[in-house]
């Protein structure tokens, strides 16, 4: 039961269906297809975790809600027990008393079944409020499609380590600025984006920067560097001088800004393939 999620790699396999045509039918990111047939299913928040086996699981003709109670079983999630009235002993009653204690019981119980349905249904309506109060939040990773929601690839600010491990360099150039130190940088942008700041001056800042924000850097006299992990539809300032030559890059962009002679150093880095 453990290697629930080893049958369903192996079902995929034997039935020829790539994960990536899984993702493009599901929406679904192939990094958490593939968290789900290694059994890292901590790496998904559960809400969307059991969204995302369902459509897993159908997508490769296997038994969903089979996938879903051996996900519980492995999350160790034990299903709600109901524990039925006990027997009434007909045989000292005489006819008319057990006829009337058979009526009792049985009124009783129907009762029960629809305390516990309301009860069942009242709780799954909760659950979902949550759900979709967590997915339409802005703080959420996640957005809806027409095949209901999918988790967005997380933004998370890059170092120079990283660009030499994930990336490659594409283009570079350096430029003048008509700008004199202390240098002051403004950021505008309408899509989300991370940063990484660093200066000989101020201790490394990481920060991501959400769609429709303007954020305002310290402001620095010595040579500095800035990461963006993507700089479209961003409008970046420095001293109320526009750099329109790094706006509009899907890929991450590295700016050297050197106070003397005053100039700005442009890398344009893409995945490596």
């Amino acid at each position: 039961m453990a290697q629930f999620y080893k049958e369903l790699k192996e079902l995929r396999n034997s039935r020829k269906i790539s994960l990536e045509e899984i993702s493009e039918r599901t929406k679904i990111n192939v990094l958490y297809l593939k968290a789900i047939e290694s059994g890292n299913l901590s790496d998904i928040e559960t809400p969307y975790l059991r969204l995302f086996l369902r459509a897993y699981a159908e997508e490769i003709g296997g038994d969903s809600q089979r996938a879903l109670e051996q996900l519980d079983s492995f999350m160790g999630i034990k299903p709600i027990s109901i524990i039925s009235p006990s027997i009434i002993d007909e045989e000292v009653m005489d006819e008319n008393e057990a006829e009337i204690k058979n009526f009792r019981f049985f009124t009783d119980l129907e009762y029960r079944k629809d305390y516990i349905i309301g009860g069942v249904f009242s709780l799954i309506l909760i659950f979902s409020i949550l759900i979709f109060q967590k997915i339409f939040n802005q703080e959420s990773n996640a957005y809806i499609d027409n095949n209901g929601p999918v988790l967005k690839t997380q933004i998370v600010p890059l170092t120079n380590e990283d660009l030499l491990k994930n990336y490659i360099l594409s283009k570079s150039s350096e430029e003048i600025l008509p700008v004199k130190p202390p240098f002051f940088i403004k950021i505008k942008t309408l899509n989300q984006t991370a940063l990484t700041f660093k200066t000989d001056t101020l201790s490394l800042v990481k920060t991501l920067i959400k769609p429709n924000q303007e954020i305002n850097l310290d402001p620095f006299i010595k040579t500095s560097e800035l990461i963006f992990t993507s700089t479209k539809d961003i409008i970046i300032f420095i001293n109320g001088y526009q750099l329109e030559q790094v706006s509009g890059m899907n890929n991450p962009l590295q700016l050297i800004i050197k106070p003397e002679p005053p100039s700005i150093a442009i890398y344009q880095y893409k995945p490596l393939i």
